[in-house]
């Protein structure tokens, strides 16, 4: 039981304190319906002798939808927590999506109508942001959008960098020189930069065949005390020739950042190019 807990409540990539991946819920086999059916995400252990190898199943949509039910089953602990280590990765991954789905499946119902027009506008690409994101800051191959009825708390950048190989150093000099011209601060000498130390990335896997570099950190103000968390979705656009970056960036002092950063994530993948091909 703590093994599996301590997978499902791994820290969240990127953040700077520390934050679960999922609040979890332990509930008795023979309590187990009724409203704990209707859970989003649910996770069904089974040790026993009548297993004779340790074996992972998947379900969806088994009881409600959308619904993700992972079974994981073995004939002792020791094999059980084996199988929990070889398969971390894999269950934090379906979970997560599990989660930018049913967050994309909300704000393909709600959306900010103001960021849809802009990025259809500016970048010939269709985006849906949170419904707060109301107030749009265009510059040059690059937009800025916030909340700004909730203290700039939700932001999305698009902006696009000339076609090249990018390794993650190139697009930490190369975001640090966009967000220095378009987010500057209140006073001279003062803009957004990105936190070297705490970035990483990785490549998400497209169906379609396009592949996309993640990257995660922190940023912050230079010369102030402002800063919180960024994931970037970059891809190449082979039809127009360009880099096209798109950004949720946080602003949320003393709140919990797990679930406006998902949020946020869910949103970059949303975009879509005018040929139908997704993020």
């Amino acid at each position: 039981g703590q093994s599996l807990m301590s997978v499902a409540e791994s820290d969240v990539e990127g953040l700077a304190m520390h934050e679960p991946c999922f609040r979890c819920t332990k509930i008795n086999p023979v309590n187990f319906d009724g409203t704990f059916k209707m859970y989003g995400n649910i996770i069904v252990a089974e040790i026993g002798s009548k297993y004779r190898q340790a074996e992972m199943r998947v379900s969806r949509n088994l009881y409600c939808r959308p619904q993700l039910i992972v079974f994981l089953a073995a004939p002792n602990d020791k094999a059980f927590i084996e199988l929990l280590d070889s398969r971390r990765d894999q269950l934090l991954d379906m979970f997560n999506e599990q989660e930018f789905n049913r967050e994309s499946l909300v704000l393909q119902k709600k959306h900010s109508g103001v960021v849809a027009q802009q990025a259809q506008k500016q970048f010939g690409v269709s985006l849906f942001a949170p419904a707060d994101i109301d107030q749009v800051k265009a510059g040059k191959d690059f937009f800025w959008a916030s909340a700004s009825k909730q203290e700039f708390r939700l932001n999305i950048c698009l902006y696009t960098l000339p076609l090249r190989n990018l390794t993650l150093e190139d697009f930490v000099a190369a975001r640090d020189s966009v967000m220095q011209i378009n987010i500057p601060g209140g006073h001279e000498g003062q803009w957004m930069e990105t936190d070297s130390r705490t970035v990483s990335s990785k490549v998400r896997q497209q169906a379609q065949g396009h592949d996309i570099m993640v990257v995660r950190g922190l940023w912050d103000m230079r010369g102030d005390a402002m800063g919180g968390p960024f994931v970037s979705y970059i891809q190449t656009d082979e039809r127009q020739q360009r880099i096209l970056v798109c950004e949720g960036f946080v602003f949320a002092p003393n709140e919990k950042k797990r679930p406006l950063i998902r949020e946020l994530e869910a949103a970059l993948q949303t975009l879509k190019f005018s040929d139908d091909t997704h993020f």
